[in-house]
């Protein structure tokens, strides 16, 4: 049976603390990006709590994504006919199917675009679309990174993951971008009424961005995936983002004057790092040493059909024999026996080492520009 996110399962061979050496000979890529992300996590509160008049409310975006992010992370591990990932056991796990750095991944990708595009003044929904599409920017290379090197594996045969780029599923862009814009919809509508953000103006906030935040993006998704036969594809794709740079394009010239403020160094230095440090694991690891002992799709009995919670027909074990995944079974003696959850899995060759080279480092330098564009790395001084 499935675990529930929150479930500690004493029955697995799960630890909450794991020697860094001891990850390092299996998964040396995700020790790395394990302490990236806690690392700029940490930074960002730093950053949030050196704001001076402005603390509160950035404080308020950093609480309210690591609130909002991890419950709608648990939300969808917890429905059983959704459940389509598995995460790697890292050196600090909270249960066995959710490591500490997730909350952080979370804090990373939504705090770091939200703020960034405060700075620019632009009206309430021009904002939150170009949120949605900063933060695709930023977790693009991870998504790509992580599920190369074994860092969480996917479903085999889930329709709504089906479409991929580089191994990253269109619905997974798709669902930065309109899970990230609702947060910062719903963030700025209090932040644009209390500037000061009141303790009932932070609760509020908290409260709208943690109870709305998932439910409006579902209701986007559910529309948008419907331009591809009811699952996210690329049509959907090229619909939200040229729909939201709309948005963003009718807001522009209404930005509201403000004075120059001066550059943000410490949140440009962290992006940098962050975007460098995930191009150089692609380009310097090599994922066939990778290997994950953790929770994975349960496996056992070749096309035993299951229907998800659209109505969709997947395949409700992953079975030696018939699977297409960024990953082989080559390093273990012998196949999980059925019905296992816990078992390992080995990283696969590049078979096109040097597209997915191009792809992350182009999303890197796309990365760089933009986030060095809003935070006014390249302003000139008056």
């Amino acid at each position: 049976m499935m675990q529930a996110p929150w479930d500690l399962a004493e029955h697995l061979p799960w630890h909450v603390l794991t020697s860094p050496l001891e990850k390092w000979a299996v998964q040396p890529s995700f020790l790395i990006g394990e302490y990236l992300f806690i690392s700029c996590a940490a930074l960002a509160f730093v950053h949030a709590w050196r704001q001076g008049e402005g603390r509160r409310r950035h404080v308020l975006a950093w609480v309210g994504a690591l609130l909002a992010g991890t419950a709608n992370d648990m939300f969808f591990m917890a429905l059983p006919l959704v459940d389509n990932f598995w995460q790697a056991q890292a050196t600090i796990m909270i249960t066995p199917r959710l490591p500490l750095y997730i909350p952080c991944v979370y804090v990373c990708f939504m705090y770091f675009p939200t703020v960034s595009v405060w700075r620019l003044g632009l009206p309430l929904g021009s904002r939150a679309a170009l949120t949605g599409l900063a933060a695709a920017v930023f977790y693009g290379p991870y998504d790509i990174v992580g599920a190369k090197f074994l860092w969480w594996t996917w479903h085999d045969s889930d329709m709504p993951i089906s479409h991929r780029i580089l191994g990253a599923p269109i619905g997974s862009t798709m669902w930065i971008i309109t899970f990230t814009a609702a947060f910062a919809w719903f963030l700025g509508r209090v932040v644009d009424r209390d500037p000061a953000v009141s303790g009932r103006s932070f609760a509020k906030g908290l409260a709208l961005v943690c109870g709305l935040s998932t439910l409006t993006m579902m209701v986007q998704m559910t529309g948008l995936q419907q331009l591809d036969g009811g699952v996210p594809g690329p049509v959907a794709l090229g619909v939200v983002v040229a729909l939201y740079l709309a948005i963003v394009a009718a807001g522009w010239h209404k930005a509201r004057a403000r004075p120059r403020v001066a550059a943000d160094r410490l949140l440009n230095v962290v992006a940098v790092l962050y975007f460098s440090t995930l191009v150089v694991i692609m380009a310097t690891f090599t994922p066939e040493t990778h290997r994950s002992e953790s929770m994975h799709q349960t496996y056992g009995e070749c096309r035993v059909e299951a229907t998800d919670i659209t109505g969709l027909t997947r395949y409700k074990y992953l079975c030696a024999d018939d699977f297409d995944e960024d990953f082989s079974f080559a390093c273990v003696d012998t196949l999980p026996e059925a019905g296992s959850e816990w078992y390992t899995v080995c990283g696969k060759p590049h078979r096109d080492f040097l597209r997915w080279l191009l792809g992350v480092t182009g999303l890197g330098l796309l990365g760089v520009v933009l986030y060095s564009h809003l935070l006014g790395a390249w302003r000139r001084p008056r």
